[in-house]
């Protein structure tokens, strides 16, 4: 067992994130050697499989079973290959897994596989959404405990704006995506929440989520007069595009950004605009 922290540090304390609905939400192509090198030793053996162990690991954003593929499952790997499926509650552990084992979240998008997962532009969207706030406070606390006085804190101190600010931004167009989809009744239901008041065992992730719901305005357009839109994959290119635009700016004004963070976050909206992700429609032709 292992912890992947959402700043990013691994340790081997038992997993205790609870793990109720589990299901494939992707895959990973990856040797069990980087696995071991990351994670430690299998949890459990298995037999009948392509691998003889599987991994069971906590993410900020729950429990993940990184179990290897049968040999029979029909997923199109090149021989050769080790396969993980990937167990989870929802799309949210992708980004987290993927960043650990492969360095960027810009792969995670390649979890998408028709055979077994039901995941949409919009889920994995969402899920970029939540990680990027959890990162950027795990960022604000590792910076606190920082010293002041290393050459390289100037840039430290600006990550955790840099990835509050993605994280709004992409949370942005995905509210014109999921207006433009919301039937009438929807809208109302929206447009007349109350403000939502943080209390109880609510997370800061989830109320924040929920605020900016709230404070959500639909823009009307002649092309869209209810506000909205419904190219989620164009907006992200947009968003992509704008960031590679301005980032020669930027170094100019202001060069203690962390601009190897700004590449991933473009790659990521890329990969998540430039990648098909079929959704729950290619699940009526799969039979196991």
């Amino acid at each position: 067992m292992a912890r992947i922290h959402a700043d990013l540090t691994i340790d081997f304390d038992p997993c205790t994130v609870p793990a109720y609905g589990l299901t494939v939400h992707g895959h990973i192509h990856v040797p069990s050697s980087r696995l071991r090198a990351l994670f430690g030793e299998p949890t459990r053996s298995l037999s009948g499989h392509a691998e003889a162990g599987m991994w069971v690991l906590d993410t900020p954003a729950g429990r993940v079973p990184l179990a290897p593929r049968r040999l029979r499952t029909p997923l199109g790997c090149a021989t050769g290959v080790s396969c993980w499926l990937i167990l989870a509650a929802s799309d949210d552990v992708l980004p987290w897994i993927f960043k650990a084992v492969t360095g960027s979240t810009a792969t995670f998008v390649n979890a998408a596989r028709r055979h077994f997962s039901e995941s949409t532009l919009e889920t994995f969207t969402a899920a970029y959404v939540s990680y990027l706030f959890l990162r950027a406070d795990a960022e604000q606390d590792w910076c606190l405990q920082q010293d002041w006085n290393d050459p390289r804190y100037k840039t430290w101190r600006r990550r955790p704006e840099q990835l509050h600010h993605a994280a709004r931004e992409v949370l942005a167009v995905l509210h014109h995506y999921q207006w433009s989809q919301a039937t009438e009744t929807q809208r109302q239901t929206w447009t007349t929440m109350g403000r939502p008041v943080q209390g109880g065992s609510q997370s800061d992730l989830d109320h924040w989520l929920e605020n900016s719901r709230w404070l959500y305005s639909p823009t009307k357009t002649t092309q869209y007069p209810h506000g909205g839109d419904p190219d989620l994959a164009g907006m992200l290119r947009g968003l992509a595009d704008t960031s590679r635009e301005h980032q020669p700016m930027l170094r100019e004004i202001n060069p203690h950004l962390d601009f190897d963070l700004r590449d991933e976050h473009e790659q990521t909206l890329q990969a998540l605009a430039g990648t098909p992700i079929p959704g729950p429609d290619a699940l009526a032709t799969f039979s196991r």
